[in-house]
């Protein structure tokens, strides 16, 4: 029975000594601490000596973020930029952790802004024509009848103004005589109309037809 009792004496003084060498040696863990870092992704919306607030597409009230002089800023590559970075309306990705009621900025990560301006894109616009008869045309000036006008219109010719078939093939000037049925295109230039093409069409002449009657009259004999 003494030799029972010495035995577990020896080993709870066993047990004793390699719990203060463990401490010893700080071979026991100590407790871990579990940290969970959150991202959150949004445009900053407010940024002060003390907090950041985000606007995120989740919620209608911004995300307020303290940070410390630990939080770092880094752009979409990992590298360090400037806090001055941080503006109203610079979109953000901010790592985060809770500490009790509040959030703490870790990171933030300065993301390249896209612009989403819609581009206008203007149709061309196709140039004024008239449509008529040459009543006259000189080295400058070109005058035409048309059917909706008692009047002749007067357009001004220069070394740029183009003379084309129906196809768009180029004719000479000679062919506007009196008569002509053609399609001006034209631009304003103040009170003056100038010619940019004319277009000479193909006149459909209008064939009258002669009816000769012959009458026979018979004589009785």
């Amino acid at each position: 029975m003494k030799i029972l009792t010495l035995s577990l004496g020896v080993a709870a003084m066993f047990s004793l000594l390699t719990v203060a060498t463990n401490l010893a040696y700080g071979q026991i863990p100590a407790e871990t601490r579990t940290t969970t870092t959150t991202t959150s992704t949004g445009t900053v919306s407010e940024f002060t000596p003390n907090t950041i607030a985000v606007k995120v597409n989740t919620s209608p009230i911004p995300v307020r973020y303290t940070f410390t002089k630990t939080t770092t800023y880094v752009d979409e590559n990992g590298n360090p930029v400037s806090v001055e970075t941080v503006k109203t309306g610079v979109p953000v990705m901010v790592y985060y952790e809770q500490n009790g009621s509040g959030l703490v900025a870790d990171k933030v990560v300065v993301r390249k802004s896209v612009d989403v301006t819609p581009s206008v894109v203007v149709a061309p616009q196709n140039p004024p024509t008239t449509d008529g008869v040459i009543a006259n045309a000189d080295s400058d000036e070109i005058t035409i009848r048309t059917a909706t006008s008692d009047g002749r219109i007067h357009y001004k010719a220069h070394d740029v103004t183009a003379y084309v078939d129906e196809s768009g093939n180029p004719v000479s000037r000679s062919m506007l005589k009196a008569g002509t049925p053609v399609t001006i295109y034209y631009e304003r230039d103040g009170e003056s109309l100038m010619a940019t093409r004319v277009v000479v069409r193909n006149s459909v002449p209008i064939e009258k037809t002669t009816t000769t009657t012959t009458e026979e009259t018979t004589i009785p004999r």
